[in-house]
Parts: C-alpha cells; structure tokens; sequence
C-alpha cells in the first residue's frame, strides 16, 4: 500500500453497486455521451479519416466491427492499469458480471488527488487522440468507421471515470484516493473544517 500521510482519515467510501440508482443512472446518462461523442466523432471521420460515402457491411466487417469493441473495452481498462503502474502501483484486471463492467484496480493503495484523476480520465482522452491519429492514417478506408465507432465507445464508456472525477474534485488538492473494483475510498487530513461533509454521489 503507498502509505497515507500521518493525520489522514476516510471520509467518503463510494460504490456503484452500492445503490442500484446509480448503476442504471451510469446507462442512462452514457446514452446521450454516446450521440455526442458518436457526432464528433463522425465528423472528425468525414473530414479528417474522408470516411466513404459507400461501405459494404458483411460478415467480415461485421466481425471486425465487434473485435473492435471488445478490444477497445479491454484496452480502455488497459490504459488504466497502464498510469496506475506509472505511478508505482500493480493493477489487478477483472469483471463485475452483475454490472457488466470491466474493470482495472490497485486494492489498498492510495493516491494524491490530481493523480487519481489522471487515471480515471487516461482511458478516455489517450484513446481518442489514438483513434483520430488512426483515421488520418488510414484514410478513406473501412477502418475509419471502425475507429470512429470504438472512439465513440471508449469515450461514452467513460461515464464512470468521469463520474468518480466529479466526485473526487469535491475535495481539496490534500486529498488521497484509492481505487476499488466499483468504487473508490477518498482521504482527508484529519483538520475537522478541511473535509467535505456531503459524501453523497
């Protein structure tokens, strides 16, 4: 465990699967993600990918749409062990069947707030900068709706990173972070005034 300074204590342990609330407000809300993303996207594949105005969709592009998925999902959690290492710690992978979510995780260790909020948003940012450099780079192919379509993916699947950042930017840069499988525990030093009192996501 990266040891917390003296003085800290727990003030927020916050789980997704905690309350079903938030598990079906995390399908909700990723929905219009997906139409907002799906439409920069898009229009980054015309103008910049010069995504084809005809494309063929048969059992191979088929398939090659559905890897695509699957791997961006595995790399999206990928990304996350990736910076976790970074910083020092040695993730564990796994899936929550219940909520269907992959997911990446260093059990009992802490973060200073800005790193944790590194991690959470890695996924999202690194593969879409890889997607787009994809497409310039093979433009006018099949591969352009590939990419456009797992950008969009990545980044609507992002809901939960972005939602566990808002909840972590409510407390001060003093804090420390620990990523659990569908949660995190935040820590502050023990000053009373210092602490955020509405530990409610």
């Amino acid at each position: 465990m990266d040891l917390l300074p003296d003085g800290y204590q727990e003030v927020l342990h916050w789980k997704v699967s905690e309350k079903p609330i938030r598990v079906i407000a995390l399908q909700i809300f990723s929905i219009p993600l997906f139409f907002i993303f799906g439409l920069f996207f898009l229009s980054v594949a015309i103008n910049l990918g010069k995504l084809p105005s005809h494309l063929e969709f048969g059992l191979g592009e088929v398939g090659s749409i559905v890897a695509g998925i699957l791997l961006t999902l595995i790399l999206h959690e990928l990304t996350h062990g990736m910076m976790m290492r970074l910083f020092g710690a040695s993730p564990r992978y796994g899936i929550l069947w219940k909520q269907a979510m992959f997911y990446a995780t260093t059990p009992g260790y802490a973060y200073p707030r800005q790193r944790y909020i590194f991690i959470a948003l890695a996924p999202l940012f690194i593969l879409s900068v890889l997607s787009v450099f994809g497409m310039v780079l093979w433009q006018g192919t099949f591969w352009i709706a590939v990419l456009g379509l797992c950008a969009t993916v990545n980044a609507s699947g992002a809901i939960g990173d972005i939602w566990m950042t808002i909840i972590t930017l409510r407390y001060k840069a003093t804090a420390y972070v620990m990523d659990e499988q569908d949660g995190i525990r935040v820590f502050m030093p023990n000053h009373g005034d210092e602490n955020k009192q509405n530990h409610d996501g």
